[in-house]
This record gives structure tokens, C-alpha cells and sequence, in this order.
């Protein structure tokens, strides 16, 4: 078997972008995965592109966000002519509904801000929020529009990017455990899985919840599982399509299905559905359209989130160690970095300059030297 440039360890969705990238730059790529069906985390995500939905003005990647969202808007195209999957990419805004007075006047100073920084936001009042959202609650004082925010389907991405990605090349290995790397003093030389020893010029270490695992990291990756439940639920015959967040929970609707999450759970590597998250959830959706309170979700699953400790992503080169690049600690905006990711990746594997202010990204943020 031919020794690829790049072995990319994580067949999920920030694994599969980053492959693609690699191998539209001129690598050659293997994916190497444990499972046999998509990541844990891609399974489980909503697949919103939420970045002036969810981050706070002094968020250090909302620049980041900001342009990951958009690059979706030239990357899906592609992506669905290469594959000849749908992507099901949505455009057409997200709500962040305020129900206090407190939450009001946050979201109220949130769209002054994201303005005067040139990004597009508005306040929507009580009732054109109601215009714009059948079936929100009457308690809802208003809402922060982001107009140019949306979702996309996170499974039809991951299958899209992989296609691509074998059409131009890569290799995808499933079934196969990486379990650590191997190194030669600074330079890593390829990895130990369950099935031999493995050589590859470079490695990535897109393995998500279970990134920092792998033996022989040259330090600590600091990258812990997070479980996050959500609930399906029959769509509204009303048509009620907006995605709507607010109440520490969110609504959107896929097909035929109203989807709603999610919680945020210190459970270790335990996917497992609780009848305690299930409550949670439904408690979250119905305060934001109240009939579901009484409506019975049609399923409930989990996904396990890659989250840093300041909750930030893990992408660039290892500072010592010459060959190893991390994508890694997305938590639940994998879906909306994962493009970006992979574009970052790719540039700084071949040493092209970047645009982008990489520091909030930084692997080497988290050690001292």
C-alpha cells in the first residue's frame, strides 16, 4: 500500500473537509476511521450556521464564523455538482427570540454592535416576529434577526465531502482504529491503528470527542466530550419553517421532521438518551412554540461534542513537532467551521498564506514553553 502525503484520523465531517481540501491542493490523502457510519458529532448536529445567532461581540472567532458561513455559500455548488448530493443548504435567517426584559435589551445592544462592525442583524418587534414565525410564543418580546445566517444538512455535507474528496483521490478507511502516533524525534512519521502500523508523511488529528486520546501527542490535548440530546418531532401542517433560538434551547425544521435541542452534558464518552435530557429538550422547544408541549417527539438521539476549555477550535500546526496538524475541539459549531477548517488546513499544509488571524485557533495556546 502507497505511503499517502496526508493521513487525516477522523472520518467525521471536520475530517472529511479536511481531506477534501487536501486533495484539491494536490495531496495524496487517506482517511483512517473507527467506525463504520458517520462521526458521533456529525450524527447528532442540528447543522446550523448560527454565527451572529450564537456568538457573543467579544468572541474571538466571530470574524472566523462570520467567514466560514459564507464560504458555504461557494462550497455547496461545488460540492453538490462533484457528489450529486443535496446539502440542503438553508439561507434564510435565524431568530434569537428574547423573553425578558434582560434578554431584550442584550440582543437589542447585539445587533448596535454587529452593525456598527458591517454584519447584518435587526431587531424584530413582538409582532413582526410573530409575522415571521407562526406559532411562537405570546410571551416573546422580540427577537434578533440574522437575516443572512441558516442551516444545512450535516449527513448529506459529511457524504458530499467524501465523495469529493475519494473522486479527487483520498483513500477512506473505515473500521480501523488509530490508537497513537509514531514519531521519529520532531517529526511524526504516520500512526498505530488496530489494524498495523501506518505510514504517511503527515498526520491530522480530526478525531473529535476523541482527539486527545491517541498515544504519543507530543503534549496534552485539551478536547473533552460533551453529550448533547435532541428530539424529533412531527413538522407543525402549518408549514412553520423558521429556526428559532432563544429559552437555552432551538427549533428548525429538516423534511418532515421539527427538530429541536439540545442539552450540553458532562457524561463522558456515554451517548446514551436519558429520560432527563428528553424532558429538557421539550421543556426548551415548547417555550418557544408552545403546541409542543403537548405533542410526542417521533425520535430522540445524542452525540458526543468535541469542546476546549475556552470553547474554541484546534486547528493549525503542532509548534514541535514537524508533520502534525490538529483540527480538532469544535463542539457544536463543527458543521459551520468544518469548510473553513479544511481550507486552513490545506493552506498551511502547503505553504500558502492565509487571510485569517489563526491566533484564536492556535494550538499552542493552551502550553506553556
Amino acid at each position: 500500500m502507497a505511503t499517502p502525503d496526508v493521513l487525516v484520523v477522523g472520518g467525521g465531517i471536520i475530517g472529511a473537509a479536511c481531506a477534501r481540501a487536501l486533495a484539491v491542493a494536490g495531496a495524496s490523502v487517506e482517511i483512517v476511521d473507527s467506525g463504520t457510519e458517520p462521526g458521533i458529532a456529525t450524527q447528532a448536529a442540528a447543522g446550523m450556521l448560527a454565527p451572529l445567532s450564537e456568538t457573543q461581540r467579544d468572541d474571538p472567532v466571530l470574524g472566523l464564523a462570520v467567514r466560514a458561513r459564507d464560504g458555504y455559500r461557494t462550497l455547496v455548488p461545488t460540492l453538490e455538482e462533484e457528489a450529486g448530493v443535496s446539502v440542503h443548504l438553508e439561507t434564510d435567517g435565524i431568530l434569537k427570540v428574547a423573553f425578558t426584559e434582560a434578554e431584550e435589551d442584550s440582543a437589542r445592544a447585539a445587533v448596535a454592535w454587529q452593525r456598527q462592525q458591517g454584519l447584518n442583524s435587526e431587531w424584530l418587534t413582538a409582532s413582526e416576529l410573530r409575522e415571521r414565525a407562526a406559532g411562537v410564543s405570546p410571551d416573546a418580546r422580540g427577537a434578533l434577526l440574522a437575516p443572512e445566517d441558516g442551516s444545512l444538512e450535516p449527513l448529506s455535507l459529511l457524504e458530499a465531502l467524501l465523495v469529493s474528496a475519494t473522486k479527487r483521490g483520498a483513500t477512506l478507511v473505515r473500521g480501523t482504529k488509530v490508537t497513537g502516533l509514531q514519531r521519529e524525534g520532531q517529526r511524526v512519521t504516520g500512526v498505530h491503528t488496530s489494524a498495523g502500523d501506518r505510514m504517511a508523511g503527515a498526520v491530522v488529528i480530526a478525531a473529535g470527542a476523541w482527539a486527545g486520546k491517541l498515544a504519543g501527542l507530543p503534549r496534552p490535548l485539551s478536547v473533552e466530550p460533551i453529550r448533547g440530546q435532541m428530539l424529533a418531532f412531527d413538522r407543525p401542517s402549518d408549514e412553520f419553517c423558521t429556526i428559532l433560538y432563544g429559552a437555552g434551547g432551538y427549533v428548525l425544521c429538516r423534511g418532515d421532521e421539527l427538530l429541536a435541542g439540545s442539552t450540553m452534558e458532562h457524561a463522558g464518552f456515554d451517548p446514551t438518551v436519558t429520560a432527563e435530557g428528553r424532558a429538557t429538550v421539550h421543556t426548551k422547544a415548547a417555550r418557544l412554540i408552545p403546541r409542543l408541549a403537548d405533542a410526542t417527539p417521533r425520535r430522540a438521539w445524542a452525540g458526543l461534542r468535541p469542546v476546549t476549555p475556552d470553547g474554541n477550535p484546534i486547528v493549525g500546526k503542532d509548534p514541535g513537532v514537524e508533520g502534525l496538524y490538529y483540527a480538532a475541539g469544535h463542539g457544536r459549531n463543527g458543521v459551520l467551521f468544518a469548510g473553513l477548517t479544511g481550507e486552513i488546513i490545506a493552506s498551511l499544509y502547503t505553504g500558502n498564506s492565509t487571510e485569517y488571524d489563526l491566533s484564536p485557533l492556535d494550538p499552542a495556546r493552551f502550553w506553556q514553553f
